[in-house]
């Protein structure tokens, strides 16, 4: 009997750790006294085309304006996000600085040393109180603000058990400013879970966007998908790569003329994460 209860003990760790590797309970959150060092590399290719009247398209030629408009861009942000102490046994402080941004046809979106504070509690996503730069002027403050905050609401993940071969989908909201009017989707996301190894969870990763605006004044139709991969750290509850390519149709029916739109977007973001 000795023998059997030793070999159940030793055999144990084995076990759990089997089981460990055949699912994951999957939760993005931040953890009190931790750095997260992100960089996100981002490319876009936007070719947009108006058809209308022929007196309108001539406006727009004398106008300067390309018919059709392509524009491709790159950029790349690297932050670091720094939490603090736990105060009262669940929230903590929280910093975000931009250190390094790559400019966008010559100009800084956000000048380095940007910073951001705010402050979070277990299991959910940070909430972001102000912005400090000496740079930007207090409407870009805010809307840099209220990026950075629904950046972090779209990350705002139900805890899930899923095993090896299953899958979980998040429903989140995606606007999209154009033609002076605001065009609301909504992103069905995929979770697959692929494997899971030395403690990284490897997810599938695919989405569908469906229009979610209903307007009388303009007829708009609108449809996207992505493809990509999450590596997800099991131990410290957060991802640590986050691949996605995107692409987004839309037709716009305006006034006296019309606009056709195709959005390519490829993204990465990396993510180190040391205790502090």
């Amino acid at each position: 009997m000795k023998k059997i209860i030793l070999l159940l003990i030793t055999l144990t760790p084995l076990l759990c750790n089997s089981q460990s590797q055949n699912e994951v309970t999957f939760k993005v959150q931040f953890k009190p006294n931790t750095q997260y060092a992100q960089t996100i590399e981002q490319t876009t290719k936007n070719d947009m085309k108006y058809s209308g009247p022929a007196e309108f398209l001539q406006k727009l030629k004398d106008r300067g304006v390309q018919n059709p408009m392509i524009t491709e861009s790159q950029s790349k942000i690297e932050s670091v996000f720094k939490t603090g102490k736990q105060t009262d046994g669940t929230n903590f402080p929280l910093t975000m600085e931009f250190v390094k941004t790559t400019p966008i046809n010559g100009k800084k979106i956000i000048p380095d040393g940007t910073l951001i504070y705010g402050h979070g509690s277990n299991g959910n996503m940070p909430t972001l109180d102000s912005i400090v730069s000496k740079d930007l002027d207090e409407n870009l403050k805010k809307t840099v603000l209220q990026s950075a905050q629904s950046t972090f609401s779209q990350l705002s993940f139900p805890e899930k058990r899923v095993k090896i071969g299953e899958s979980f989908s998040i429903d989140s909201p995606l606007s999209i400013p154009i033609a002076g009017t605001t065009v609301d989707m909504t992103i069905t996301t995929n979770y697959k879970l692929l494997n899971v190894k030395n403690g990284i969870a490897d997810f599938d990763v695919s989405s569908v966007y469906t229009l979610k605006s209903n307007m009388t004044k303009y007829t708009i139709n609108a449809t996207g998908t992505s493809k990509g991969k999450l590596q997800y750290d099991v131990t410290k509850g957060y991802y640590t790569k986050y691949e996605t390519d995107a692409e987004i149709k839309m037709q716009m029916k305006l006034e006296n003329f019309e606009i056709d739109l195709n959005s390519k977007t490829g993204s990465i973001q990396t993510i180190v994460m040391t205790n502090i």
